[in-house]
């Protein structure tokens, strides 16, 4: 009998497992796609920051030292850079508001500064003279490849031991007298003394098998790459715009990656959450969107004019009613849930993960997991978790044509 299953191979479970065999478990790594981080994952941006609040900085902290640890490991290059987070501001209203984040940020982000126009031109030669007002900018974030982690991590989790089994779909826990004794897959029984349900956006899918409410509601987000740039420099930094739909970007492979999220909520940006389709299946109207809305900021970045389309992914990230995390242990003794990413769990990923092992192996952690406890939404109907976790997509849009939204979904004054 194995001392855990994790369930789901993508950032959340494979870093899960990692931590768990690092703390002397004996893992195993069930995943139902043929090979690891082949979905939400793969069509990750990779922007590793201070996104949520103060009770998250630990653990973007954490997650920065992760993935440099990691590539200083592996020898070779994963992409892990720390070029920094841009945020510049397109409008007077837009650098006011991000003065409002700054102080906001110095709590938990000392590091974090203001700069003014020319300022910002310099750290981002690719933006055009007179198209910004200043920006706010986190010198320590990183960007990351998750393509190429996903593939370091695959290569430490077999060189520790940890039994990764891909092509294995799960169908549940066994319990038996209110615990875990093992998982049923498509291959069989596999005996476990505990359980981690890391299956992203089919972790709520998955919970309910068991009785498990989970409140993570997947959504589809889309981006895509272009072609290299000449403009573009392994060093630029990564860039949003808060006042144009959280556009992102940043430097990929010699072109740019870019994405943003959706205005509005619609039927094809849901998907069926007992039954979440892979990523090969998701439409792709976002990704035109994007494109079309990149090609507007022509006039902020004339290098998305015309750059040619190399591809695109899409990706079905998860969202919580109030836009925290879902981690700890269900009703089940030996049911561990470490769900609910809200488009931030590259940065906070390892560090969730490092809890979770403690939990398993220690029984405790020093760390305060109440915010993220796994029953806080056992009032809502599902279809009330469904309707709060869209309004927390939403928050991170201006509320109103030309006012400005921080890029944390923080109410405005």
């Amino acid at each position: 009998m194995a001392d855990v299953a994790v369930v789901g191979g993508g950032i959340l479970g494979a870093t899960a497992a990692l931590h768990l065999a690092g703390a002397g478990a004996d893992v195993i790594l069930l995943e139902r796609r043929p090979a690891l981080g082949t979905q939400t994952t793969a069509a990750g941006a990779g922007f590793v920051g201070y996104w949520a609040g103060e009770l998250e900085a630990e653990l973007a902290e954490y997650g920065m030292r992760f993935y440099a640890d990691l590539q200083e490991r592996s020898g070779g290059d994963l992409g892990v850079r720390r070029v920094g987070l841009l945020f510049p501001a397109l409008s007077e209203p837009g650098v006011e508001m991000l003065r409002q984040e700054y102080e906001r940020e110095l709590a938990f982000a000392p590091d974090v500064i203001m700069l003014d126009e020319a300022e910002t031109l310099r750290a981002a030669p690719i933006l055009a003279a007179g198209s910004v007002h200043g920006a706010l900018f986190q010198p320590d974030a990183y960007q990351v490849d998750t393509g190429r982690v996903m593939a370091a991590l695959d290569g430490e989790l077999r060189a520790a031991g940890v039994d990764v089994r891909t092509g294995t779909a799960v169908a549940g826990a066994v319990v038996e007298s209110g615990r875990v004794t093992g998982v049923r897959t498509s291959a069989g029984t596999v005996a476990a003394a505990a359980m981690v349900n890391a299956a992203g956006a089919s972790a709520r899918a998955l919970g309910a098998l068991d009785g498990v409410d989970i409140g993570a509601i997947p959504l589809l987000e889309s981006r895509f790459t272009t072609e290299p740039i000449a403009a573009v420099t392994p060093e630029l930094p990564m860039m949003l715009f808060f006042e144009r739909d959280l556009l992102y970007l940043r430097e990929q492979d010699g072109g740019l990656l870019v994405g943003a999220i959706e205005r509005t909520i619609e039927d094809r940006s849901r998907v069926d959450v007992t039954d979440p389709p892979c990523t090969a299946d998701l439409p792709d109207h976002a990704v035109r969107d994007h494109e079309h809305l990149a090609r507007s900021l022509a006039g902020v970045i004339p290098a998305l004019a015309d750059a040619p389309i190399s591809g695109h992914a899409s990706g079905l990230p998860t969202w919580t009613p109030d836009g925290r995390h879902i981690v700890g242990p269900a009703a089940v003794e030996g049911y561990v849930v470490l769900a609910g990413c809200n488009e931030c769990c590259v940065t906070h990923g390892p560090g969730l993960s490092r809890i979770v092992a403690e939990l398993i192996t220690r029984g405790s952690t020093d760390a305060d997991i109440s915010p993220y406890r796994v029953d806080r939404f056992a009032g809502l109907a599902g279809d009330d978790i469904q309707a709060a976790a869209e309004q927390q997509y939403l928050l991170r849009h201006p509320p109103a044509a030309g006012v400005a939204a921080t890029p944390f979904g923080i109410e405005l004054p």
